[in-house]
């Protein structure tokens, strides 16, 4: 046997012949942790943010990013660590195993772990046994070990998410219209998620933003055609999605449907526990991506919960469309039925919408008369 470094022979199972070959060894091995490759495409906004994680890292050693599916908390994280030295960056999605991060090599000066919702327990044993390990992590709830720092990251401001998606969009077109008037538009009804952004921008190649529009309110069918080179979940809005939905028990599945029709009925201890897995916005309020995933209409990799016998009869129409109509007829405003609901104004636009869709009227006045008559 020889030593790893030098080649000597040794007399002993040791791996080095000294001390001084050890610690070369270790050098030569921390020179090659490298830094992440900073991304090609160009990244938007933010500003805020990554000064506040920055802040975060340098004053914790345990920090966690936090964030529902698609808000963009791989990419910040990437942008954050992208100039640093001796980072070792992990995505868990690929399916690495967490025991085995840290069992040859240097350890590294920072460890960032990204999409660690999967493998909670793994993670935070990971970190109990090293515990000078500076780690930064991704998921969508966190981790709870001690010592650690949450960073909730919530979705682009109005300004940055335009930007984002124009930016992607005129890399596909180089004649697409910066100005164009239904671009506020996309990003509230994407409620300003990177993910969704990238992929809508995409389909400028093919679709006006009018056509681009009218298809959201099938948005999970429609965007599917992330990078080939992105991890699945990034690919499509659906796979971002579905991958928490997989991760919940039956009874968060059963709160999750239940908010997304009537926010009323669903305990204060289960909406708890859906805010913890990032699917409740800090206010107890949903975004609109997250409502129409938990529709009904939209298919799932795991099964969705039964419904009980006297629930089972009760469509969205039936219960949601019901009981906003009802409101509609009191005479009271958008806003007041948000609040009344718990949940976002653009949610109830949208409501209010559908319920002239569905009845053939144009008007809240006919929303009322239909009411009285029904």
């Amino acid at each position: 046997m020889t030593c790893a470094e030098c080649g000597t022979r040794l007399t002993t199972t040791a791996k080095y012949c000294s001390g001084a070959c050890r610690q070369r060894a270790y050098r030569r091995r921390a020179r090659d942790v490298v830094p992440a490759s900073p991304r090609l495409d160009t990244f938007a906004g933010r500003t805020t943010e990554l000064a506040e994680l920055t802040t975060l890292l340098g004053r914790n050693r345990i920090v966690t990013v936090t964030g529902p599916p698609g808000v963009g908390k791989s990419r910040l994280v990437h942008e954050v660590v992208a100039n640093r030295q001796h980072v070792q960056m992990v995505e868990l999605a690929g399916g690495r195993r967490v025991p085995d991060l840290l069992a040859d090599g240097p350890r590294p000066g920072l460890l960032v772990l990204d999409g660690c919702e999967h493998v909670l327990a793994d993670c935070a044993n990971l970190i109990a046994a090293h515990p000078s390990l500076r780690v930064l992590a991704t998921s969508h709830e966190a981790l709870h070990v001690p010592g650690e720092q949450v960073y909730r990251l919530k979705p682009l401001g109005a300004r940055d998410a335009k930007r984002l998606f124009v930016d992607r969009a005129v890399a596909l077109d180089s004649e697409f219209d910066e100005n164009a008037s239904l671009l506020d538009v996309v990003c509230a009804r994407l409620d300003r998620l990177p993910l969704a952004l990238e992929l809508a921008a995409r389909l400028v190649r093919v679709l006006t933003l009018e056509e681009i529009v009218a298809r959201l309110d099938d948005r999970f069918a429609v965007l599917t055609t992330g990078p080939r080179d992105a991890p699945a979940h990034h690919r499509s809005l659906h796979a971002a999605f579905d991958r928490c939905y997989e991760l919940l028990t039956e009874g968060e599945k059963v709160a999750l449907h239940k908010f997304a029709l009537m926010p009323g009925t669903v305990e204060q201890e289960m909406a708890e526990r859906l805010r913890s897995r990032s699917l409740l916005e800090p206010d107890f309020t949903m975004l609109e991506s997250v409502r129409q995933f938990a529709l009904p209409g939209v298919s799932v990799t795991t099964s969705r919960p039964q419904a009980e016998p006297e629930e089972a009869a009760l469509s969205w129409r039936d219960e949601r469309l019901l009981r906003v109509a009802a409101m509609v007829a009191e005479g009271l405003t958008n806003k007041q039925i948000a609040d009344g609901l718990h949940v976002s104004l653009r949610t109830v636009e949208a409501d209010v919408r559908d319920l002239k869709s569905v009845l053939g009227v144009r008007s809240r006045a006919q929303i009322a008369a239909w009411t009285t008559q029904a």
